[in-house]
């Protein structure tokens, strides 16, 4: 009975004595940082001014989040640009990023906004790339982050979309200043697909659209009296510029046909718009 007793005091000090040696190996981690979109193509961001021609800048935001425990005050991370694989120049093309970010106390998610601008003219025929990663503050490190880069490119350019095919006889051949010309004065920014089965029911609404478009071209200075953001001021040899009043260094000429003696817009090819 005794040797029992024995044994049984002794399995409970091993045990006891266990418990009490694991008290002095809790394991800590510093918390990260990292970028939390849902998959890695998530953290490649596509942004095109063209559907919004009236935008002189835009946000994008980064979505971030921690690793490890929550704080009753406020931390702060750190964003830097990605030299080798940024075109995009800061107060040119975007904001230029704040010293430090912040994560506000109980909290461990943030969505950073990151201001791109639509004022380069470049813009109409080229895309810039602008980079970011996560840098190491005092507050956070970095090693878990993945992906290690969230990559905004973006652009003012247009393509042709599928729809303006159905609709050549009424808009003609496809350019860009045409696309954009539509985008600002049609009041949409798509007409009927007529390759999808319930395209007829659209209809209606594309040639009212379509006659917006029309009443544009075939009084532009009329349209520009009643819309106050938009101007045409003389530019020499009997030309007009054409332009949105917040961003006037990006032009649309326009001149008059010798053919009809009706103002007409350029396109990027040189060609009358009508």
């Amino acid at each position: 009975m005794k040797y029992y007793l024995f044994l049984i005091f002794g399995v409970a000090a091993f045990f006891l004595g266990a418990c009490q040696e694991n008290e002095e190996f809790v394991y800590h981690s510093s918390d990260h940082i990292y970028f939390h979109f849902t998959d890695l193509d998530a953290s490649k961001i596509t942004h095109s001014f063209a559907y919004a021609p009236d935008a002189v800048e835009d946000t994008i935001f980064i979505p971030v989040r921690i690793s490890g425990n929550r704080t009753g005050y406020s931390r702060q991370f750190k964003l830097g640009v990605v030299a080798g694989e940024t075109t995009a120049l800061p107060e040119k093309h975007y904001q230029p990023l704040a010293d430090f970010y912040e994560i506000a106390a109980d909290s461990g998610t943030l969505n950073v906004p990151v201001i791109i601008y639509n004022k380069d003219p470049e813009m109409d025929d080229s895309t810039f790339m602008l980079t970011l990663t996560l840098l190491p503050t005092a507050d956070f490190q970095v090693g878990l982050t993945y992906p290690a880069k969230a990559c905004i490119s973006f652009s003012n350019r247009l393509e042709q979309p599928d729809w303006w095919m159905y609709w050549m006889a009424n808009l003609g051949t496809y350019s860009r200043v045409k696309h954009q010309l539509f985008l600002i004065s049609s009041g949409t920014d798509e007409l009927a697909d007529m390759s999808k089965p319930d395209a007829y029911m659209q209809i209606p609404k594309t040639l009212f659209h379509l006659d917006q478009y029309k009443a544009f071209l075939n009084d532009p200075f009329g349209w520009v009296e009643k819309q106050e953001e938009y101007a045409l001021t003389p530019a020499g040899d009997d030309n007009y510029h054409f332009y949105l009043k917040s961003a006037p260094e990006k032009v649309t000429l326009m001149k008059k046909d010798p053919a009809s003696g009706i103002w007409r817009f350029i396109d990027e090819n040189g060609q009358f718009i009508s």
